[in-house]
């Protein structure tokens, strides 16, 4: 009981006025345009699924990047004892796969769930791994780097596994991975790229995207191209992203938890792979960096902008 009412005094004004026939509990590993977006579309497609407002209630958490803030997240919801547990990446997933055996779990924004830890009897979801070597493959076509910055979290295991198959294609693609930790958004402004290396990868790291801004901007002086993992990122400056589509991911995960409020099992409900792959180029950024973009790249991309 103790641990109920401290639940449901920390979230707030998350908690209904009026009970719905279910509870949904999400967590957003990290308060991003690319996990807010799918947090949108998961609303929204819950709702044609018959789990609209009156018939569900979604507790939302947006921990801080942290260990200790994913699982406090995790421990709330699962002590307000939801129906079905929905983290939007690997921080939240991972966490939640912790704190409980019982409750469903579906996930989404998760880099390689095997990989990663994210497999469970009571966890299923949609993956969120799009092969590294398209976006080396596109980088090469705007830069011709031999060395390869990779900004990562230590502490996110998606982010480090990141950094590893990085470090496996190195002999394929000619370059070496120069790896560049952040452990919080401050360590950020530490970094140095200027006489290191030819271009920024930007791994799916929560940490990593919520200094966003200062990453490109430490990249951009050093007139260093930057490429991203995740959606969102070209938007605030980066030169080239390329993920699997937001709107996909909210979709899948909701289909899947109107299954699981049905009383599917999540262990019948296998993981779904992305089909839908953006690539998305901000053409201003380039230029301000001088780097041109060949037009069979600008061809490809789902998304440009001037």
């Amino acid at each position: 009981m103790h641990w109920l009412l401290l639940a449901l005094a920390l979230m707030g004004t998350a908690v209904p006025a009026a009970a719905a026939d279910k509870t949904v509990g999400m967590i957003l590993s990290g308060d991003i345009p690319y996990y807010r977006a799918m947090h949108t579309a998961f609303s929204q497609a819950l709702a044609k699924e018959g789990f609209g407002r009156g018939t569900v209630d979604v507790l939302l958490q947006t921990p801080s990047p942290d260990s200790l803030s994913w699982a406090s997240a995790a421990r709330k919801l699962v002590v307000a004892n939801v129906n079905v547990l929905v983290t939007l990446g690997a921080p939240a997933t991972l966490a939640a796969i912790e704190e409980t055996k019982g409750i469903p779990i579906v996930f989404a924004g998760v880099y390689d769930p095997d990989a990663v830890g994210a497999k469970a009897r009571n966890a299923t979801g949609v993956s969120a791994k799009v092969p590294l070597t398209s976006l080396l493959k596109y980088l090469k076509k705007l830069v011709p780097y031999t060395r390869l910055a990779v900004v990562f979290n230590p502490s996110e295991p998606d982010s480090v596994r990141q950094v590893t198959e990085s470090r496996q294609l190195e002999e394929r693609y000619g370059f070496k991975t120069l790896r560049m930790p952040v452990r919080t958004p401050e360590d950020a402004k530490k970094l140095v790229f200027a006489g290191k290396a030819d271009a920024v990868l930007i791994t799916m790291s929560v940490v990593a995207n919520e200094a966003i801004d200062t990453i490109i901007h430490q990249a951009d002086a050093a007139k260093i191209p930057t490429v991203s993992r995740l959606g969102g990122t070209a938007e605030a400056g980066v030169v080239l992203s390329l993920f699997p589509s937001p709107l996909e991911q909210g979709v899948v995960a909701a289909k899947t938890a109107a299954r699981l409020l049905n009383g599917v099992r999540p262990a019948s409900i296998p993981v779904k792979l992305p089909r839908r792959v953006e690539l998305v180029l901000n053409l201003s950024a380039a230029q301000g960096i001088g780097v041109t973009v060949p037009m069979d790249l600008i061809q490809d991309a789902t998304k440009v902008i001037p």
